[in-house]
């Protein structure tokens, strides 16, 4: 076994190590009291997972595709071996950004015009970005992994114009901070699911997916969390905003 090999196989297991910690993390706040000392340091094992996982990713994909590269496979005569790395570091990056933007909101939620930096806005463009070239790559070299870069391309457009909207519009909204908190979190949670229901579940249970429903473990978690984004921001918005009602004058 080459080094290469070794450094490889080691970041693979940091990766799913900390995937499996994460997931388990990402529900405890969910039902935790909001700001509460339980959904506070759940939230931030959860983030710092994500932070592994998502840079892992990106650092594994790009291997991936140095590795078909390096045996001389072309992208046009493969591109459905190219076209899982190129989801796996797209799902990184728009995690990475998600999740950095859950706690930026939180952080500047008192001087929300501190949000706005050059590094956070790269971050937001870069998410847009991953979005594109998986539509492109989809599209231009049409594989069996299409459907999954096409049916997941939404959420690095979702979160990286939610970012953006939130950094040149600071305290247009009242609490759009914790709207943006929640959202990111969501969308992060998605990516977690996505990848386990694809890669963990199977190995870990022994199952296989195959037919008509292979696409499912992939667009399930997709189908389910953004209709809960929506559903949980509305649901909070009327809180927040019956609570404001309450508290004005007259």
């Amino acid at each position: 076994m080459t080094l290469a090999t070794m450094l490889f196989t080691l970041l693979l297991r940091v990766h799913v190590a900390a995937g499996f910690v994460g997931l388990a993390a990402f529900w405890v706040p969910v039902f935790a009291r909001k700001g509460g000392r339980t959904h506070v340091r759940a939230g931030r094992v959860y983030a710092w997972c994500a932070y592994v996982v998502t840079l892992s990713a990106v650092i594994l994909a790009v291997g991936r595709i140095g590795s078909h590269l390096g045996e001389g496979i072309g992208v046009a005569e493969r591109p459905d071996l190219y076209g899982f790395p190129l989801f796996l570091g797209y799902l990184g990056v728009t995690t990475f950004a998600a999740v950095r933007q859950a706690l930026r909101a939180v952080a500047t939620r008192r001087t929300p015009e501190t949000l706005r930096t050059t590094f956070h806005e790269v971050l937001a463009w870069a998410s847009i970005a991953g979005s594109v070239t998986v539509i492109a790559f989809a599209l231009g070299l049409w594989s069996s992994v299409s459907p999954i870069l096409l049916g997941l391309s939404p959420i690095g457009f979702l979160t990286g114009s939610r970012m953006l909207r939130l950094m040149r519009n600071p305290g247009l909204e009242r609490m759009g901070w914790f709207y943006s908190h929640m959202a990111s979190m969501l969308t992060g949670g998605i990516a977690f699911h996505t990848a386990f229901a694809v890669v963990g579940a199977p190995r870990l249970w022994e199952y296989d997916v195959a037919g008509p429903f292979a696409l499912l473990p992939w667009l399930l978690p997709t189908a389910i969390g953004v209709p809960a984004i929506v559903i949980w921001t509305r649901r909070y918005r009327r809180k927040f905003n019956r609570a404001a009602r309450r508290a004005s004058p007259g």
